[in-house]
């Protein structure tokens, strides 16, 4: 296994990967988390379509790297370990950050995964119960129907729901009964963005600020947002980050351009991806470019 694919490869290694001039989509899910793909069907995707460089990046859970990682052996493509951290901080809210390159078996770094799982769990019971009191009846059961319930999330409840004919279309659970006061209050226990970008380092990985646009508020004029954005930005330097994202499908060519300044202003690594999911029912990012 060549250096790129090591997920035990140093920093500097890593580093040198993400800069490169491959073709690259470091930000991809997959069924062992909300995406639809299996990371083999990823792999031979991404490969068809000539892509050298890619990460499987599931949230808050490395099964699905480790699956890819594997099968990525013997092809014509590099995959780079990676995993998507949920975090929260005092200044921005759901702070996601995309960890690169780093050893599948650090203690640490696994003790941090199943306390994510952990308290994951404990809120999906509790929405399970808000959800029963609503009058949508959801089991255990139901809950391994989606991705034999290697990751549940919101999304999986409101598949759930449409199978059951509580909704029309999985999306409007997200209209109407999530915004429910008792389903609201229900909010993902997460690690500190520090403390996440801590984690990665510990196991020898690079730790990159995902999608920063989508700590635009909705509705919030971009005008009143670009302060706060580089606040926020100078904030999550503070605790380390190698990267930003600059390249995602949160932001449009000027606010790329934006972060790129930013990021080559400050010696941070630029990365890419596309957020990939599924085909079918794509999230629309457009309201993170109005003006």
């Amino acid at each position: 296994m060549d250096l790129m694919r090591n997920c035990r490869s140093t920093e500097q290694n890593i580093a040198a990967v993400l800069k490169s001039d491959a073709k690259k989509d470091l930000h991809i899910h997959t069924c062992y988390s909300d995406g639809a793909l299996t990371p083999e069907q990823v792999i031979d995707r991404w490969a068809a379509e000539g892509y050298e460089v890619i990460s499987i990046t599931d949230h808050d859970g490395i099964d699905g790297s480790v699956a890819g990682m594997d099968y990525a052996a013997g092809k014509d493509i590099k995959l780079i370990s990676g995993i998507e951290f949920d975090s929260e901080d005092d200044m921005c809210r759901d702070v996601h950050i995309l960890g690169y390159g780093f050893d599948y078996d650090c203690r640490e770094f696994r003790e941090a995964v199943s306390q994510v799982l952990e308290k994951r769990t404990e809120r999906n019971n509790r929405m399970m119960e808000a959800l029963d009191r609503l009058g949508y009846r959801i089991t255990q059961e139901d809950l391994l129907t989606v991705n034999e319930g290697r990751y549940v999330g919101k999304p999986t409840f409101s598949l759930i729901m449409y199978r059951k004919g509580y909704i029309s279309d999985p999306q409007e659970a997200f209209r109407t009964v999530f915004r429910d006061p008792s389903i609201r209050c229900i909010t993902k226990e997460t690690l500190r963005t520090s403390h996440v970008i801590d984690i990665i380092h510990a196991a020898g990985g690079l730790a990159v600020f995902a999608h920063p646009m989508e700590q635009r508020h909705l509705g919030e004029p971009f005008e009143e947002f670009s302060p706060r954005l580089y606040e926020i930005l100078d904030r999550i330097r503070g605790y380390g980050i190698d990267g930003i994202e600059c390249i995602h499908p949160s932001a449009d060519d000027y606010q790329q351009g934006l972060l790129r300044e930013y990021s080559l202003k400050h010696g941070l690594l630029m990365t890419s991806g596309s957020d990939f999911h599924r085909d079918t029912n794509p999230r629309d990012f457009s309201r993170y470019h109005m003006p």
